[in-house]
């Protein structure tokens, strides 16, 4: 159930003392990525509207090192809609190597009520655009 592919230049900067994207970076790449396909989608964080998504859980699976130059591309697909919350899949590649698998990501999204911090449940439209999965 792919989602959407995101793509990004890697800076030099970007690397760490071993020559590698810096392990942080990827966890920024892949936040970019679900802020991006919510905010395309009408659903941008903005505390004034009471409720929205809150990211409560992320974790990376790293498997070969990305290493400079290079454009990351970022797949994004849905690995679980709950109640209150859905889990976001990311798999990330050179670019210009879409079969070589560097990192697997996920990302667990709540629905939150921002003043009492509590879940609610994920929106219908929200569901429905997890569920037929416009790219």
């Amino acid at each position: 159930m792919l989602l959407g592919t995101e793509r990004f230049p890697m800076r030099w900067g970007d690397m760490d003392a071993l020559g590698h994207l810096n392990n942080t970076l990827y966890f920024r790449f892949c936040e970019e990525t679900r802020v991006r396909w919510l905010d395309a989608r009408g659903w941008r964080v903005d505390t004034a509207a009471g409720a929205g998504p809150i990211l409560a859980a992320t974790s990376c699976q790293f498997r070969v090192p990305l290493v400079y130059p290079c454009d990351i591309r970022i797949e994004t697909s849905v690995a679980r809609i709950g109640n209150s919350s859905f889990t976001l899949r990311h798999r990330i590649c050179r670019d210009d190597q879409p079969d070589i698998t560097a990192a697997e990501a996920e990302a667990v999204i709540v629905w939150c009520d921002y003043a009492s911090g509590s879940s609610l449940p994920l929106p219908d439209a929200l569901r429905q655009q997890l569920e037929v999965n416009p790219a």
